[in-house]
């Protein structure tokens, strides 16, 4: 009624009279949580007496029940002729649609948060705590959380749309785009392949797949092809402009773009990482053969990086492929050349002076004609990594895509065909609010 308690001298002093420090969590609160976690006998204490008229209650006539995470006690009073019944928990929705609003807040909250089912209620059972079933909670997942995830998603995807648009200013857009599988060679049930704008680092597209998909016939490998096409096409009917795609050396998905009216316009160029990968698979075999050749392994992707970079033009890509391909010069200890020795517009190191090695060093050679630097000559030359090498994109790459896809296993583990799209939806929802945080520089690491 108003009044306020105040802490008696025994409570707030210890046996010696030290005073007691008081905790963090047992401070007072400006504003407390919707819900707090009662224990069964504090709960009774405050049903000794009638409600209505305070007569004293018999506690044994109380009834109690309990619905999901709910508790419900119901007593007649002797004296007032009154039935009360005290419910732990406000009601939501209409007519028999009623449900406590904790039954539907939780299964909701966990699934947004990706939390499992199975061990938010192993969980609950360890504790001792009364949850709704594991058949209600997904009920009320299908039923009610899909549709709000979805409108949700949408809602925020025109926004995130929007603003790749603007950012690209008229230019149109360059994506990345990759395929994550739920499991590694042909035995993979679902795939989820994800569209990143490379400006913004949002997530602009994300299709899951399911190997018994129709196109798909259990096939595995044509889940991420599809998958492309179906998120491209979705996009270019949304009215965005894509001027390139980087992806990796997929020809099923290479093969599938080119071929369709709607993205055939969309110039290809190859993630870097997937470019270099299958020559430095090639240097690592010979380096396991000659164990002498590890210093020149780490020379030459040095140099490979570096040109890649300092030549990103598409114009400029020729000569960048001659400079790498230089390295079979340089490591002979020969800096300039000739045009006749192979080379049309590279005639000599673009390095400047040389470190004057300590006194009993000696800079790593090798010998003209030798079988070592031959097999680098060959591994330089295969047209395979010369298409690679020309066709890479400099500054735009598909580690953004990784990045989405670690996050994404918080929502939808490997192995969880369940609800997998809209578990997919909820970590583009999570990963995008990042980025645009990001953007306007609220974001707040803790």
């Amino acid at each position: 009624q108003g009044s306020v308690y105040q802490y008696s001298q025994e409570n707030t002093e210890g046996e010696e009279g030290e005073g007691i420090e008081e905790d963090d969590d047992e401070r007072e609160k400006e504003e407390s949580g919707k819900y707090a976690i009662v224990e069964e006998t504090c709960l009774l204490q405050l049903f000794k007496r009638c409600q209505e008229c305070g007569e004293i209650i018999d506690m044994s006539e109380i009834k109690r029940w309990t619905c999901g995470s709910a508790r419900t006690l119901s007593y007649d009073c002797l004296k007032c002729h009154a039935t009360v019944k005290w419910e732990s928990q406000e009601k939501v929705g209409s007519g028999r649609g009623q449900v406590f609003s904790a039954n539907h807040s939780i299964p909701i909250a966990a699934f947004i948060t990706g939390t499992p089912i199975p061990r938010l209620c192993d969980f609950a059972n360890l504790l001792d705590l009364d949850l709704p079933s594991d058949r209600t909670m997904r009920k009320v997942i299908r039923e009610t959380g899909s549709v709000a995830i979805e409108r949700v998603f949408r809602t925020w995807q025109e926004t995130v749309r929007e603003v790749a648009v603007n950012a690209a200013g008229g230019k149109g857009l360059q994506v990345s785009i990759d395929g994550q599988f739920d499991s590694s060679g042909l035995t993979a049930s679902n795939c989820k392949v994800t569209v990143i704008d490379c400006e913004t680092k949002m997530a602009l597209a994300g299709v899951a797949m399911h190997k018994r998909m129709e196109g798909i016939d259990g096939i595995s490998c044509r889940m991420e092809s599809e998958g492309t096409l179906l998120a491209l096409t979705e996009l270019v009917d949304d009215g965005i402009p894509i001027r390139t795609r980087v992806g990796d050396q997929n020809g099923m998905v290479n093969k599938i773009l080119r071929e369709n009216a709607k993205t055939e316009h969309i110039i290809m160029k190859l993630d870097w990482w997937h470019a270099q990968k299958p020559l430095r698979k090639e240097w690592w075999k010979l380096v396991k053969e000659n164990p002498q050749l590890a210093p020149i392994y780490r020379a030459f992707f040095n140099h490979l990086y570096h040109v890649h970079h300092k030549y990103p033009e598409k114009d400029d890509r020729p000569r960048a492929l001659e400079v790498v391909q230089s390295f079979v010069m340089h490591i002979q200890g020969k800096h300039k050349w000739d045009k006749s020795d192979g080379f049309q517009l590279v005639t000599e190191c673009e390095h400047g002076q040389l470190k004057r090695m300590k006194k009993g060093e000696k800079r790593l050679t090798l010998k003209a004609g030798s079988p070592e630097l031959e097999l680098v000559r060959e591994m330089l030359h295969k047209p395979r990594f010369g298409k690679a090498f020309l066709s890479a994109a400099s500054l735009i790459d598909t580690a953004i895509n990784e990045s989405y896809h670690s996050l994404s296993l918080m929502y939808s583990p490997k192995r969880a065909p369940l609800y997998y799209q809209l578990k997919m939806w909820l970590s583009m929802l999570h990963f995008n609010s990042m980025k645009l945080n990001d953007l306007l520089g609220t974001r707040n690491e803790i």
